[in-house]
């Protein structure tokens, strides 16, 4: 099932900034698109802090209470310096680490790893750290403009361009929110990578819901297969 899935391998994944974290602890339910019925994960969070270093975990849970996966940020002085994603099930593993001005980013699957240095682009987006990257431009894409950023590309080991703005009309529109789309801002990628839904509480900037392309699979006659995913978050 190679088709445009595997090209962006971090769901949503890395923005690169300095302002003051958001602490929204949160619990979500996230289901297939095919069979919105059926509870394929339940995701939260946790948020530490020691001296300038603060560490952000987000966990994703089988509906049974088995860890599926874990994606890790760290950040020091608010400046994230470290990312992995852990799948736990499928043997999949994938890091960025900040190294002065260059990305040392990590690919490994089935005990196979591969490395690359990529000259660090900026902003850089993490899903850990999405919901901070909503807040810091939500003034911006709510009047109309656009926000350009990059993504960690897991499986190709690259740092790809994205595009997010605001949407009307959508099927995901909902009283109090707005909604924003993520999709490549080069027009070749974009035939093999779906795009992502961001709906958002216009009163507060925060992430209600996220629809489209995930990496989280599922486990369909023997094989992995990635799913589009609607996402459903509620707040502490």
């Amino acid at each position: 099932m190679y088709s445009k899935k595997p090209i962006i391998c971090l769901l949503f994944v890395c923005i690169y900034f300095t302002v003051a974290l958001s602490n929204d602890i949160f619990y979500a339910k996230i289901y297939p698109e095919d069979d919105p019925a059926k509870l394929a994960f339940t995701h939260n969070n946790n948020i530490s802090t020691v001296g300038d270093s603060t560490i952000i975990d987000h966990f994703y849970y089988t509906p049974d209470g088995e860890l599926y996966a874990k994606d890790k940020v760290v950040l020091i002085n608010d400046k994230p310096v470290f990312n992995s994603l852990k799948f736990y099930k499928i043997e999949e593993y994938s890091s960025f680490k900040l190294n002065g001005d260059e990305a040392e980013l990590c690919f490994e699957r089935e005990g196979k790893r591969r490395y690359v240095t990529r000259k660090m682009k900026t902003p850089l987006v993490f899903a850990p750290i999405q919901q901070n990257a909503i807040k810091k431009y939500f003034s911006k894409l709510i009047s109309g403009e656009t926000v350009k950023f990059n993504i960690f590309a897991s499986e190709v080991l690259h740092l790809v361009e994205m595009k997010v703005f605001m949407i009307e009309n959508s099927k995901y529109e909902r009283e109090g929110c707005v909604v924003f789309i993520m999709r490549p801002k080069n027009i070749f990628i974009d035939w093999f990578v779906d795009e992502v839904y961001y709906v958002v509480e216009r009163s507060t900037g925060r992430l209600m819901e996220m629809h489209g392309f995930s990496t989280l699979r599922q486990k369909i006659d023997d094989k992995w297969e990635f799913k589009d995913m609607d996402f459903y978050y509620s707040y502490e």
